[in-house]
């Protein structure tokens, strides 16, 4: 089946392979609201080239389920769609990966590995990129993200992005290009809530 197959290659983490149920604070009820919308509409959404921005100040709230809720979301949509030589939907732990990336200059038993998902970054059609700007950036981190951003806004390609920064702080994290690719051309979302990690493992 596609769909599974799709699913399989989108490297979604063990931990949100299965559904978790999200419960929002109070102040979080409107976000869950209109994230619940996208999710509901997520085809039209990704076939519009639009993007999307989870942020807060705080961990564990639920800015990562979320993304995969919609990943998932995306790939049940279009699970009867041939997509060839390439995924409908990815999911990129930022750091982890450009941590990868450089390994696979001196280990070329993940370089192709690496080649492949690069390639999957530039052609699915949406990519959540979790984490920006979790740790410090390096002028080489900075350019990666520029090249895969740039490529993807350009040709209407959807991204989903997560940090635990507001725009605000991510002003001092990324530079004008990246900044500007990553909070101008999205729907910015805040999510507020505590961490929840020790009870739903969101």
């Amino acid at each position: 089946m596609l769909e599974d197959t799709y699913l399989k290659n989108a490297m979604i983490p063990e931990r949100y392979q299965e559904e978790i149920e999200l419960i929002p604070s109070e102040r979080d009820e409107q976000t869950f609201f209109e994230l619940n919308n996208i999710r509901n509409n997520i085809k039209d959404f990704v076939d519009s080239g639009k993007n999307l921005l989870i942020c807060s100040n705080g961990v564990g709230n639920g800015k990562t389920t979320w993304s995969v809720k919609l990943l998932k979301a995306y790939i049940k949509s279009v699970g009867k769609v041939g997509f060839t030589n390439s995924t409908p939907g990815l999911f990129i732990n930022v750091n982890s990966f450009l941590n990868e990336k450089k390994l696979a200059i001196t280990d070329p038993t993940i370089a192709e590995k690496i080649r492949q998902t690069e390639k999957n970054i530039l052609s699915a059609k949406l990519v959540v990129f979790d984490d920006i700007a979790d740790k410090s950036l390096s002028e080489y981190d900075i350019n990666m993200m520029y090249y895969w951003l740039d490529y993807r806004t350009a040709n209407l390609k959807s991204c989903i992005f997560t940090t635990n920064q507001l725009p605000e702080q991510l002003k001092k994290s990324l530079n004008a290009k990246v900044y500007s690719r990553v909070v101008n051309y999205s729907i910015v979302k805040y999510i507020t809530g505590r961490d929840h990690r020790g009870e739903s493992g969101c």
